[in-house]
């Protein structure tokens, strides 16, 4: 196979846009050994195809070989061009004093134009080695030259470079500018790969910045296009799953993490991409909670950066090393002296790295203490607080109530405390996705510790309150973003369903590939959405709480402080009280067994049901004792509303001993429950909707009975249930109830689902009605269940279907029979049509329960908000 000239001599280009093309004309060359100079590009295009894979030892040799050829064959053109891309693998090993010798031998002897092209890849290596200043004025010159040259496509990375080396110097404005008019000149001139590097670094700029929608909207286009090509570097990897933890995504930085570790140790030659990626994997880590993780990719990434001599890189993974090693209960007045020392060195690789081991170093001070060191540290720390990015100022602000704290300032603290979240209110609000809003919240959750385990210490039983509600939920405390007419992300809803039917039909792995593929796109879209920051959260007031409540209502909010107790309030009768409960260790092995054994009851056959019921009762009386102490003496003889923390909403509150008598609602905040409350008093035109799912055998049988109760019902069974018509009837209406199987994705929350006639009604599909219903039972299986997420956040179905306005929902906590549930839902109905809410309703199934089966079935059932 022959080339002609410029085929060969655009092979290094044509590598970068399409490796696997390249990969084949540069085989044949070499295969037929072609003249010296057509060899020499063909290495060049193999180097720069492993190169940015993240192979750089193969990538090494492939340029070493080339340079040889040139150098032997006097072709001067060639080895200044293998030399820079010598020079830029030999910075990624972490070689820095051989790479810098290596371009200034490639700038010997060198034209303008090939000078200006060597300057942007030393310019690129300056800012591997953290020389952005270097790295700057490099690229700076080159994007003249190369401009009056009229050479757009090395002028467009010229750009490129000096807008990401502006960033790294805080230049945010000048940086974007530069990168986004790069992206324009590569895109414009079929430059494609430069153009995605660009498109990267915009993303990185967007989180650096605070916008972190925009930067997850970038590195997903940039990673997606990469992989249209064929090559994915580790350094796509490494920014999105750092943005991704600054979104709250943990489970999915974890993953991106350590596929960016899986993909850097292939290749023990790529020092430099090592260090820099592990130490950014054990950030993730660290953040996701695996801080055993985390120690052992900040080990590793220190030996490397020690051996290279890269003390920038060395000092980052030293700091990280330290945080996780605080996170895993290493604590010493060395540790707080060696914080405080890089606290001096550090600069901000990353995001807020230096403000971060300022905050590392007082609390490692404060716990060992070093109270001189501490205040030392937050002092300097809590400057920076009306500085930077939202969650930049929040840590100042946790530094700022730290400081307060640890002199005595109670006040000041809990006003910097208050500060603090709300600044982070402005961070969640900054996401038009629900989910996002509900993952961010893990950013505050040292802020709202520190303040809370101050008032369950010192305060006020109202205080206490406060502080317990003012960071739990807040996705029914923010406005619900404005819901869009979204065509696209409705297509891609419908192809979800038919990916979905096609592996409910035929269940293999292209077909659930398939299915991935599309929920990716999915999560990819939602996620780039952006909310509005100018929204402000609706402010929690005890009085106005104890206003609602009235003389009859009792609400008990229930907190667990980490490692110790569960604290309790009780708000009755314009007053509020605080209690102890038993240790938050042991209430999650007593939740998992009464669960377990109400499942067993519920679905067993009769003669072995009643024994199951007496022994899950002393289970019942156990998992009381641990959550509400004496606050169950308590309680009076009124509805109760029930606030408890998100891991523990899914549990049997209604089968409680103290609670079985009492009609009891279920609410993920008090604000969560005052919104439902106003929603229940509000107007609406009577309209019931009965849906039922595609097999009224084994889902939705109660439903032709239920139809007979509302003769003006819309009743949707068979074909006529599809997502469309659920969602087209649910918009709007006073009571919907819907029979059908359903699936919790605990991997996916927003994934949970329905199956109706034509595939899955999602929590994403949900999202999209303009009016929730005012009332809403479900009596799938687990429909009240939802994944704990954020601080105290809930993902689910009915979590969804309250925060976007949902007064009232009825709903299970583990599966339920057939058998059981017909009579439980005709009882239901029949108390709703007489004018009780959903906690009366439920109350009257439990008195009216006679057997094994329903009682266990009235158990399984939440009753969720205010109507």
């Amino acid at each position: 196979m022959r080339f002609g000239p410029d085929e060969i001599a655009n092979l290094p280009a044509l590598a970068m846009s399409h490796p696997k093309a390249a990969t084949e004309r540069a085989r044949a060359i070499l295969h037929a050994r072609s003249p010296a100079r057509e060899r020499t590009y063909a290495l060049h295009a193999l180097g720069i195809i492993e190169r940015d894979g993240g192979r750089v030892g193969p990538a090494l040799r492939y340029f070493r070989r080339g340079l040889r050829i040139a150098e032997a064959e006097s072709l001067d053109d060639r080895r200044v061009e293998l030399g820079a891309s010598l020079g830029t693998a030999l910075a990624l090993a972490g070689r820095r004093r051989e790479a810098l010798d290596v371009f200034e031998a490639a700038l010997d002897g060198a034209t303008r134009h090939e000078r200006a092209r060597v300057l942007v890849r030393r310019g690129a290596a300056r800012t591997f080695f953290g020389d952005h200043t270097g790295a700057f004025d490099d690229n700076d010159e080159a994007a003249r030259i190369l401009g009056e040259l009229d050479e757009p496509v090395w002028e467009s990375r010229a750009h490129q470079n000096a807008g990401s080396a502006l960033v790294s110097l805080g230049r945010f404005d000048e940086g974007e500018a530069r990168l986004a008019r790069a992206q324009a000149m590569a895109e414009q001139h079929g430059d494609h790969y430069s153009a995605i590097v660009a498109l990267s670094s915009r993303g990185d700029c967007a989180h650096r910045t605070g916008r972190v929608p925009d930067a997850l909207r970038m590195l997903y286009e940039a990673r997606q296009r990469h992989e249209r090509l064929g090559v994915v570097p580790p350094e796509i990897l490494r920014d999105l799953a750092v943005v991704q933890l600054s979104a709250g995504l943990t489970e999915e930085a974890a993953a991106a993490a350590d596929h960016l570790v899986a993909v850097l140790e292939q290749d023990p030659a790529s020092a430099l991409r090592r260090a820099d990626g592990f130490i950014a994997a054990a950030m993730v880590h660290l953040g996701s909670g695996n801080a055993a993780r985390a120690i052992d990719l900040a080990r590793r990434a220190r030996r490397s950066s020690r051996r290279q001599g890269h003390v920038e890189a060395e000092q980052h993974a030293r700091f990280v090393l330290l945080r996780a090693q605080f996170a895993a209960g290493t604590v010493t007045k060395r540790h707080a002296r060696a914080a405080a020392e890089l606290a001096g060195e550090l600069g901000d690789r990353y995001a807020s790295e230096r403000l971060d081991a300022l905050v590392l170093a007082g609390r490692l001070a404060v716990a060992t203490g070093l109270d001189d060191l501490a205040r030392s540290c937050f002092s300097v720390a809590a400057g920076e607080r009306h500085r930077g990015p939202a969650l930049r100022r929040a840590t100042a602000w946790y530094a700022r109530a730290q400081l307060a704290a640890l002199n005595g300032d109670q006040p000041g603290m809990l006003r910097a405390g208050t500060r603090g979240l709300d600044v982070l209110d402005t961070h969640a609000l900054s996401f038009g996705a629900l989910e996002l809003r509900a993952r961010a919240t893990i950013h505050g959750t040292d802020l709202a510790a520190l303040a809370t385990r101050q008032m369950a210490a010192n305060g006020t039983p109202r205080q206490l309150l406060y502080w317990m509600e003012r960071w739990r939920s807040t996705v029914h405390a923010l406005p619900v973003p404005p819901t869009p007419d979204d065509p696209v992300l409705a297509a891609e809803l419908g192809r979800l369903r038919a990916a979905s039917r096609d592996l409910a039909s035929m269940a293999d792995a292209r077909h659930e590939a398939r299915r991935n593929t599309v929920e990716d796109r999915i999560r990819r879209y939602v996620h780039s959405r952006r909310g509005d920051t100018s929204a402000r959260r609706r402010r929690f007031d005890v009085d106005e709480l104890l206003d609602a409540l009235g003389r009859d209502t009792t609400m008990v909010s229930i907190i667990g402080i980490s490692g110790k107790e569960f604290h309790i309030t009780v708000a009755r009768r314009g007053r509020v009280r605080r209690f102890r409960g038993g240790r938050v260790d042991d209430v999650f092995a007593e939740l998992d067994h009464a669960r377990f054994a109400l499942r067993s009851v519920v679905l067993a056959p009769e003669p072995a049901a009643k024994g199951l019921l007496e022994a899950l009762d002393s289970g019942l009386a156990s998992l009381e004792r641990t959550v509400l102490g004496p606050a169950a003496r308590e309680l009076g003889d009124g509805p109760v509303v029930l606030v408890p923390p998100s891991r523990l909403q899914a549990a049997p509150w209604g089968a409680l001993p103290s609670l079985r008598r009492l009609p009891v609602a279920v609410a993920p905040s008090a604000t969560a429950w005052l919104r439902a409350r106003e929603a229940a008093s509000s107007e609406r035109a009577e309209h019931t909707v009965l849906i039922a799912g595609d097999d009224l055998e084994s889902s939705g049988a109660e439903v032709p009975v239920l139809a007979s109760m509302y003769p003006d019902a819309t009743v949707l069974t068979g074909d006529d249930a599809t997502v469309d018509a659920a969602l087209r009837t649910m918009d709007g209406a006073s009571l919907v109830h819907i029979g059908a199987h359903g699936r919790y994705r605990g991997d996916s929350p927003m994934f949970s689902s329905l199956e109706l006639a034509d595939g899955p009604i999602t929590v994403l599909d949900v999202e999209q009605l303009a009016r929730p219903p005012h009332r809403l039972l479900l009596t799938a299986c687990e429909s009240g269940v939802g994944s704990p997420t954020g601080d105290d956040e809930l993902l689910g179905l009915a979590s969804t279907l309250s925060a976007l306005g949902t007064a009232g929902i009825l709903a299970s906590i583990v599966p339920i029979s057939d058998a059981g549930s017909v009579p439980f839902s005709v009882a239901i109905h029949e108390r709703v049509r007489a004018g009780d809410d959903l906690p009366t309703a439920l109350l009257a199934a439990r008195e009216a329960a006679d057997d094994p089966l329903s009682t266990a079935t009235s158990w399984s059932f939440l009753g969720l908000g205010a109507a």
